[in-house]
């Protein structure tokens, strides 16, 4: 990834934070676009501050190697064209909140106004229109939302964490922000999130995925503690039983020939061994258990719905080609459905791997066992897989969630 080409786009989002922040009032509409540069730009900032990590540890191993990104070159070409989307529309606002504030009617003719309340007059009726003005902000959160399922994928959030003796503050590059006044209370808890899991045909580990946070949910509410998942589903993304997606899919420019994997049109159960390592076991052996494992075992393979992204605030995947191809489809859709496809803080595409014990500014890949180099078709292959998904559940809840762990105890004193 060029670092320059970065560094020019975070330019152009800061000048446009600049003048908006120089204006002392604005049209509530505006100002949300403003706002939405301000998140923007938080992103693209952490884009940069990695990549410049990158450039400075390659120096100082002496190699004149590009800062690594583990970005296919079919990826890197899309977050390139993103960036240049980014930088179009950076240029917009800054163009927008620049005639705004010198009260310019026309660039090309040279004309101004000679007093603000022209300007504002001019500005909310004719020249940014409620519908130019909304437009511009569905795509700033479009490009936001895409930009940070990217630095999911490069894993820019576990390199961002501050090395040791250095503040955040050094790694970051702030502009001025405006602050929202306290609000008199604080706001509860969401205790309605939606959770979907997806792997390539929602027969093992999509499904295995979808138990286990249910069997978690369940110890957590029988030990009464706090609970904060409405809905948990899982699909498949080449599952063509259910899929509303099928056409888009099948149109997806895939960042590598690999990527894209045959249909599979049979409505097929979950792995029965994969099954039989979340169940049979002694782990949160109570009567729930035989209930979830009851509803797991009826269901069939499903594919991917259109609202994927604006029904589900977190859509995990396992695996690199998983992720890309979810960002693929969430761009799709939103070109073909619009901003509703996608609303703003909904459909967070993650790799579940993000969530388990590893080396800073890597994600490791939950494969499945019949992928691996040395691959273990019976129990004990499937016992390993369940641990591992398991302990990137646990490490999900407790850092997006806040989640205790409920002991054994605890929830047995209430059984």
């Amino acid at each position: 990834m060029d670092l320059g080409t970065v560094l020019t786009v975070v330019e152009l989002v800061q000048k446009a934070i600049a003048i908006y922040e120089r204006i002392e009032s604005l049209p509530q509409q505006m100002a949300q676009m403003g706002r939405r540069m301000e998140d923007l730009n938080v992103f693209l900032v952490r884009l940069q501050n990695f990549l410049e990590r990158e450039a400075e540890n390659n120096k100082k191993a002496k190699n004149d190697k590009k800062p690594r990104t583990q970005l296919l070159s079919g990826q890197l070409d899309d977050l390139r064209r993103l960036l240049g989307r980014i930088k179009t529309n950076a240029e917009k606002v800054y163009d927008v909140f620049d005639r705004y504030k010198s009260g310019i009617l026309s660039r090309s003719k040279d004309l101004t106004f000679r007093s603000p309340w022209m300007t504002q007059l001019w500005f909310s009726l004719v020249d940014s229109s409620a519908d130019k003005i909304q437009a511009i902000i569905d795509d700033i959160d479009q490009q936001r939302s895409l930009l940070r399922d990217y630095l999911v994928l490069m894993a820019v959030e576990k390199a961002y964490e501050p090395r040791p003796g250095r503040s955040l503050e050094k790694t970051t590059l702030a502009v001025p922000t405006r602050r929202a006044p306290p609000s008199p209370s604080p706001t509860p808890p969401r205790r309605d999130y939606k959770i979907l899991f997806v792997d390539p045909y929602n027969e093992a580990r999509s499904v295995i995925a979808e138990a286990l946070l249910k069997l978690l949910g369940q110890l957590t509410l029988k030990a009464r503690g706090d609970w904060r998942i409405a809905e948990v589903h899982s699909a498949g993304f080449f599952a063509k039983r259910k899929s509303e997606c099928v056409d888009v899919i099948d149109g997806l420019d895939y960042s590598d020939k690999t990527f894209r994997l045959p249909w599979r049109s049979s409505s097929k159960s979950p792995d029965a061994m994969a099954l039989s390592a979340v169940f049979d076991n002694k782990w949160a052996d109570y009567p729930f258990k035989e209930d979830i494992r009851n509803e797991i075992t009826e269901r069939t393979s499903r594919g991917m719905m259109k609202n994927v992204f604006s029904r589900f605030d977190f859509v995990f995947v396992f695996t690199i080609r998983d992720h890309d191809n979810m960002i693929k489809l969430k761009d799709a859709l939103l070109k073909k459905e619009g901003a509703d496809a996608a609303p703003r803080c909904k459909g967070r595409v993650l790799q579940l791997g993000t969530y388990l014990a590893q080396k800073r500014g890597q994600v490791q890949e939950i494969l499945h066992p019949l992928e691996k180099k040395d691959p273990k078709k019976d129990r004990e292959g499937w016992n390993k897989q369940v641990s591992e998904i398991r302990t990137a559940l646990k490490g999900f809840l407790k850092q997006e969630m806040k989640w205790t762990p409920p002991d054994d105890k605890s929830a047995a004193s209430t059984s």
